[in-house]
């Protein structure tokens, strides 16, 4: 599974320091652009965003070196307020969660990261691990930083897609092998994924996934049940997700062919308190969605096997069994054959890392 690492500054949050600049420039005896230089050609804040000092040293540090005279508290309060939120990329973001482990790793002093995360909470709660240098004490392009993002990550280099905006980072992240993308926009970073081969969930999709997971959550033990014919191409995607899963996660996994209906006695021995049958689906209008059996009769799924799972599902619920979920995934072609077409090959990468992240035997 690949995982991604973000960059913060001008890919989640756009900033800009003369805002502040323009707050306090009756404040200090030295000129904006004269700031901006020492600030980012001069690397004036290097020690600050590297951890070496503190925020009170480093106001006194600016203080002295530009004559200001605002407080410290006025000094925060201009210092942070700069940022806005570049709300493309973090719903784009929030939808990878879904699928993928991401990270944060950002050149980043204390006091920004302290607003933005009060401010943003439920961004920041999007990122499995925050790698930030001034916790960190290493610095974007440094080979420390980088080496902290794969040891959280539990990553390899080339596994890991590295989005950043800045060509010099990643020019030096690419001598370690990492996947980079250098960030020019969000269309671009779009494309860019795609040429990575990364199957990104739809907002629709994202919130199907979460209905599941918080399904999952609420029951001690789920079974999944892959229900299929794999030498008729798609027909056969609930054995092929349960065979992805069944290493990978703790949740039992059975795989049941296409005669459901012998697996019976399987099914009762597992004792589950949710029991989901993935099965794939003709479904035009929907690339995969979860169904109870009561409403599952007013839809057109055509799932391939229905036939038997009417019969299973009413033995389940005659012996009060348990919790029953329908996982429907669209189905393409149904030719003979155990090639899957590109969209069934998507909806399993999707599917199979949701589960894999979220109900990983290394979980608790």
């Amino acid at each position: 599974m690949k995982c991604f690492a973000f960059d913060l500054g001008k890919v989640l949050f756009d900033f800009d320091y003369n805002i502040a600049l323009k707050k306090i420039e009756s404040r200090v005896e030295t000129s904006s652009q004269e700031i901006i230089h020492q600030l980012f050609f001069n690397d004036f804040a290097k020690d600050f965003e590297k951890g070496l000092i503190g925020a009170r040293e480093f106001y006194e540090k600016f203080k002295n070196a530009f004559k200001l005279s605002a407080t410290y508290e006025e000094f925060i309060e201009n210092w942070c307020d700069i940022f806005s939120l570049n709300t493309d990329v973090v719903g784009l973001v929030e939808r990878l969660s879904y699928v993928y482990p991401v990270y944060l790793i950002s050149n980043i002093n204390e006091l920004h990261f302290e607003y933005l995360h009060k401010k943003y909470p439920d961004v920041f709660s999007l990122f499995n691990g925050l790698i930030l240098s001034y916790k960190a004490k290493s610095l974007k392009p440094e080979k420390e930083i980088y080496q902290l993002l794969r040891k959280i990550s539990g990553h390899k280099y080339e596994d890991i897609i590295y989005v950043d905006d800045r060509p010099d980072l990643i020019c030096e992240a690419k001598q370690l092998n990492l996947a980079c993308i250098n960030f020019t926009g969000f269309g671009e970073l779009l494309s860019a994924l795609n040429s990575h081969n990364i199957a990104i969930p739809t907002e629709e999709e994202k919130n199907i996934l979460k209905s599941l997971k918080d399904k999952i959550k609420k029951h001690k033990r789920t079974l999944i049940v892959g229900i299929g014919n794999i030498n008729k191409s798609d027909d056969g995607l609930g054995i092929y997700l349960t065979e992805k899963i069944k290493d990978t996660t703790n949740l039992k996994t059975i795989s049941a062919g296409s005669a459901v209906e012998n697996y019976l006695g399987k099914i009762e021995k597992e004792k589950p308190e949710l029991v989901i049958f993935a099965d794939c689906a003709s479904n035009p209008t929907q690339t995969f969605g979860c169904f109870t059996p009561d409403n599952i009769k007013d839809l057109s799924l055509h799932l391939t096997h229905d036939g038997s799972l009417s019969l299973v599902v009413e033995y389940l619920q005659n012996i009060n069994c348990s919790d029953i979920l329908f996982l429907a995934i669209n189905g393409f072609n149904f030719s003979l054959g155990n090639n899957l077409s590109k969209p069934a090959e998507r909806e399993l990468q999707i599917l199979g890392n949701f589960f894999a992240k979220h109900f990983s035997k290394e979980r608790p």
